[in-house]
Parts: structure tokens; sequence; C-alpha cells
């Protein structure tokens, strides 16, 4: 009861800054004050205020109380407006190496995290290449904090999110299929399909999240084989899913039966408390593929785990055919991480992030001040920044010459007309002062008009002239998962031609933007046009 009760305090608290009736840098209401005007002890109150220290969103100040931390003045921007489908063919192909040169600024730049302890323990030998049952039961209490409920039997353990995702993609579709992605996402997600010759159809995010209507209907399609979904505060944006919305997609999925992988790197860096939900949690008919993990600079310091739900007989053979397996050191350093009382554990990894974003968006609002506005983010480990003007290719090659683990390009990340004004900032970085500084120069400077290079041809002009040994040894990993089943330059592009369904006799082909009659079950009916 306790729990609960102190737990109230964080939710009050949570309420009132939904409410704009309290606001970052104002005094919060004294501990004797806040007991009398929630009935709850003096106790209670000292926990939950503990608890909110703890995660971030107030600060002790000796003498004065207890004080809102500072937000961002910056009047957020919208999410992409882009409520649409689009084929990614040929032209929209992003060369996979675009997407490897800026692995740095989609990890964790922490150098501690999984590092190897400094005493090795007796361990077990894994069982059938899954890893160590101690890892893998660690992995499994940490997910009852996502609500997953999974087994240690049931876990996979590998030293790559990547290869895990090549290998799911290989075994459940195969080349030519269509495979619908939620964006803007991860650029290795929609690289790394179409280097397999599967046809992307990327959904865009709007001001309200999802379009599900629009999803709907273009599941219709037969040719849809495969459904990738990022999970909470996925790269970039950082957002938090509703649990209607969740609960929508669920019921899709469902009605649909196609297989779905669910793409978890960013759960564990939720900037507020409280408990966090995935669709992997909600999925009784257990058709999700639910891929998660931690990813930073270092060498060897990635871990990665995947529950194959209903597809697990296809997925092990896969799995262990593609030997993926973690070392003991970095199984036993990713027990301790996964410890809530660790050093290093995910939840005091995540206040940190949470801290670090913070300075970071106020020292771009400082320095840039007009020029940007920001996605309003709820955790993760990127800022999606808008820039009032593009960048250009003459801004773009500066800034990838001395900055590649620091941002991506929005142009890599989304396929909405205006991708070129947005930029992915790494919130994990040390210190922002250098980009803030080159970004301010090339947004104020008039010389900012394009050169005739695509960003394509300056990404590979920059990988050209950076040190290749240094680029090879963050590299390696991700492009062993890949390389294997990756053709000819030839025939790792898409074809142009969209994938279509042929129409059946006697009815004309309908638009993808046809209105039909829902697919899902009855009581979503009640929930006209919610996008979630």
């Amino acid at each position: 009861m306790a729990d609960f009760l102190y737990k109230g305090v964080v939710d009050w608290f949570l309420d009132q800054l939904s409410q704009d009736a309290i606001l970052p840098g104002d005094r919060m209401p004294s501990l004797r004050v806040l007991s009398k005007q929630l009935g709850l002890s003096l106790n209670t109150i000292i926990h939950g205020y503990e608890l909110l220290s703890e995660d971030g969103w107030i600060e002790s100040r000796p003498k004065s109380g207890y004080f809102v931390c500072h937000r961002s003045e910056t009047k957020p921007v919208l999410l992409l407006t882009g409520e649409a489908l689009r084929t990614l063919s040929r032209d929209g192909t992003k060369p996979a190496w675009s997407c490897l040169a800026h692995r740095g600024a989609l990890v964790d730049q922490s150098d501690t995290f999984l590092a190897p302890t400094v005493r090795q323990e007796e361990v077990h030998l894994p069982v059938l290449g899954k890893g160590h049952l101690t890892a893998r039961e660690s992995v499994s209490d940490y997910l009852k904090g996502l609500g997953i409920k999974a087994h240690a039997s049931q876990l996979w353990l590998g030293h790559s999110p990547l290869a895990m995702f090549t290998q799911s993609v290989q075994t459940l579709t195969q080349r030519g299929d269509a495979v619908l992605v939620l964006t803007p996402c991860d650029p290795r997600i929609t690289t790394t399909l179409q280097s397999l010759g599967r046809h992307v159809i990327a959904l865009g995010a709007g001001e309200r999240g999802v379009d599900l209507d629009l999803a709907i209907r273009c599941l219709r399609d037969d040719s849809i084989r495969l459904i990738v979904l990022p999970s909470q505060f996925s790269f970039p944006a950082g957002q938090l899913i509703s649990n209607l919305s969740l609960r929508r997609w669920l019921a899709i999925i469902e009605e649909t039966k196609l297989p779905v992988i669910e793409w978890d790197m960013c759960s564990h860096l939720a900037y507020r408390a409280g408990s966090i939900m995935t669709y992997k949690s909600l999925d009784s008919s257990d058709h999700i593929v639910y891929i998660g993990g931690v990813e930073s600079k270092g060498a060897g310091r990635s871990a990665s785990w995947c529950l194959p739900g209903r597809h697990h007989g296809l997925l092990e053979g896969a799995f262990l055919g593609a030997d993926m397996s973690l070392s003991d050191a970095q199984q036993v350093a990713l027990s301790d991480a996964l410890q809530p009382n660790s050093k290093r554990s995910l939840t005091r990894r995540a206040r940190e992030v949470w801290a670090n974003s913070e300075r970071v968006k106020a020292h771009l609002e400082a320095r840039l001040g007009e020029h940007v506005s920001f996605v309003a983010s709820k955790g993760g480990m990127s800022l999606w920044m808008h820039l009032s003007t593009p960048l250009g290719i003459a801004g773009t090659t500066a800034l990838l010459a001395n900055f590649r683990h620091a941002f991506v390009p929005g142009t890599l990340v989304s396929h909405e007309p205006d991708a070129k004004h947005w930029l992915a900032v790494n919130v994990t970085l040390d210190d922002v002062q250098p980009l803030a500084k080159a970004l301010a120069e090339h947004l104020i400077s008039d010389d900012n008009q394009p050169v005739g290079k695509s960003l394509d041809e300056v990404v590979s002009e920059t990988i050209e002239a950076s040190n290749p040994i240094e680029e090879t040894k963050q590299t390696e990993e991700i492009v062993e998962a890949i390389e294997s089943d990756l053709a000819p330059s030839d025939a790792i592009e898409v074809e142009k031609e969209e994938k279509t369904v042929a129409p059946t006799k006697g009815e004309d082909k309908k638009p993808r933007n046809a209105t039909t009659e829902p697919l899902y079950n009855p009581m979503l009916d009640l929930i006209n046009h919610d996008f979630g």
C-alpha cells in the first residue's frame, strides 16, 4: 500500500504538469503543505519527492526546497505531416554504407556501458547458443517491467540487434515481398530491408501519430507480408505511444495475422516515472517478434535479445546458423546492467541521458534561437530538431566531416518532402557546444546553397576522408550481419515498379486511399478516426 501511495504523489505531479498548473522553475509545495493537501503522511510525500528527484523531474536546492527542473521554452514543432504511404523504390534507396557511417550517431556514446567487469565470475556454458541461463533470467526480469512475460527459455541473446533483425526478415519473408514500416525510424531498418530485396512501404506519422485507417487500407493489399513497428521512444522523435494506439494496432495484427517485428532499442530511456507498455506486452496471439537491446559506441559494448513468439521454430534455426552469441564477459556485464541497483543500471543511465538531453536542448536553443524548434521528446537518445531553413549540401558536408557521431541528417531518417529541414541530434554526447557553434555558423551564413551533389555523395566523400580503420571497427558487426544476403549492386536496388495486387475478376482495382469497411473488432468503431 505504501508503494502505491507514494507513486500517487508522482501521478499528482504529472497531472499538474500536464495542466500547466506547475511550470519549469516553479517551487514545489512544501512537504507539510502537500501532505495536508493530499491527505497523505509526511513520509509518503518524502518518498514521492525522492522518486521525482531520482527521475529528474524536480531538484532540491539547499535551504530553498524543491523546484521543477528546467524544460525547453521553445515552442515544440509538430511531427512530420506525412500521413501518407510511400513505396521506397530504386530512387529512394539509401545505400547501406550511408547508415552504417552514421551508426555512431544512433547509439549511446557511453564508454562504460557493458564494459567487462574487473572480476570475472564462473559461468555456465550457453544452452544451444541462446546465452547463459543467468543472463537470460536477468533479461526476463527486466522485460517484466515492460509488461512482457517471457520465460528465460524463450529468450535469445546476441551481440547485434541488427543481426537479429536481418535474420528475422530473411526467415519470415522472401525477396520481393512488401514490408510495411512506420517512419521516421532508425534508418538501418529501411536500408536493411531494401538491401535484402524487400519492397518497403513507408507509413508516415502525422501530427496526431499514425493514421490507422490508412494503415488498414494498406494492409488489405495481399502483397504485404511483414509489419515493422518501432517501439516506445524510438529514434528519432522519442515519442510515447498511447495505450489506445497500442491496442488498436494489436487488433489489426490479430485480424490480419501478419508477422510483426517490434524494434525496441529505447524503452529503457524513459524521461519520466511510470510504467511503459510495449506492443509485445499486449500480444496475446504471439504474432510479434520482439527485438530489444542496448547499443554503445565501444567495441563489444552492444547486446540484444529476441522473443520469437510463435515463430520460434523458424527463427531458432536461423539464429543458430548466424552464430550471434555474446561472450562470457559481455553476458556478465549485461546481467549487471539490468540490475536496478547496479552503478551502471539502465535506470541510472536513463536519468543521466535525460539530464544531458535537457542541457543539449538548452544549449542549442540559446545558440540557434529562432532557427530551430523541437519535437517534444518523451525519451530515447535523440532530439528531433527542425531547422527554419534547410542546411544545404555545403553545410551538411562540413558538418559530416567533424560531427558524424553527433547527428543524422533527416533525409536518411525520413522520406517526407521536408526531410531536409530535420536533424536527429544524439543527446548522449558529452559536449554539444562544437556542434551548436558549427550549426550557428552555417544557418546564419548566406553561403548555404546546394553545390550540385546529393547527400549520398556527400556522405561518401566524408567517409573516404575519415579514418577507415576507426570506421571499420565501429561497423564491422553490422556489415557482417547483412552482407551474407547482399546481392550485387545492380540486384540490391529495389525495382521501380510498385508491386501490385491483381484485382479480382469482375471488379476494378481500388486505390490505396479508397474508403473500405473496417477490418477489425467492432469495439474499435466507437473510436471515430482517432489516430491513437
